[in-house]
């Protein structure tokens, strides 16, 4: 037994385009999980033409996932901060603060281009931090960072099931902790930012988040 999942960002998801794969498909059991957004069917084997059909559902902004039905509920969630739970990139929004937005910016760029391997653009951009007041950890905090819609849906759903859920960022403990708090996950794991007199001492940073 399989199950097929169709979603879409809220209202795009057409009854017609569900109704139409439905009856193509031969499925049972159709379940909108949300209307207008998400919507579900059983299915008894695998259509042997699910990828052209996944396909031409893209073109309409649709997504298709199809999963053997038994153990698709899981048990863990394992989600990523930045641009994934919240809306914005922690150093990113640092270095803006600190006057060096566009620096940070050319070094991710580069990294993105194979030119700098992950931790000598973590390097780089945190050294353009050093000496930043640990202060503005909170105004970035309180100002600029914003939850990624459906994050706290996703997280107390998965939780509601039973899963354990655990956030994981490249940024620092210092965002992950009240992420990690506001959308109630179990665990979070970042790079420790080591402060000194007040300021970020960008020399004596660590990754802890590697370390289960």
């Amino acid at each position: 037994m399989f199950t097929a999942t169709l979603m879409a960002q809220p209202g795009r998801l057409e009854t017609s385009a569900v109704v139409a794969l439905y009856g193509a498909w031969g499925g049972s059991q159709l379940d909108w999980l949300s209307a207008g957004e998400a919507a579900e069917f059983a299915l008894q084997v695998l259509p042997e033409n699910q990828w052209q059909v996944w396909a031409d559902l893209q073109k309409l902004q649709i997504d298709l996932v199809v999963q053997v039905s038994e153990g698709r509920r899981k048990k863990l969630l394992l989600a990523d901060m930045d641009s994934t739970m919240i809306e914005q990139e922690c150093i990113d929004e640092l270095a803006d603060v600190a006057g060096v937005g566009d620096r940070v910016k050319a070094i991710t760029a580069r990294a993105m281009n194979g030119e700098l391997d992950f931790n000598g653009a973590l390097i780089e951009r945190v050294g353009l931090l050093k000496d930043l007041d640990v202060g503005v950890i909170d105004t970035v905090l309180a100002d600029r960072i914003t939850l990624m819609p459906g994050a706290a849906a996703l997280v107390s759903t998965m939780k509601a099931n039973g899963a354990y859920a655990a956030l994981v960022s490249g940024g620092f403990t210092a965002f992950t902790v009240a992420v990690s708090a506001q959308l109630r996950f179990d665990e979070n794991r970042a790079n420790t930012l080591i402060v000194k007199g007040g300021n970020a001492d960008c020399k004596r940073w660590k990754i802890d988040w590697c370390r289960w």
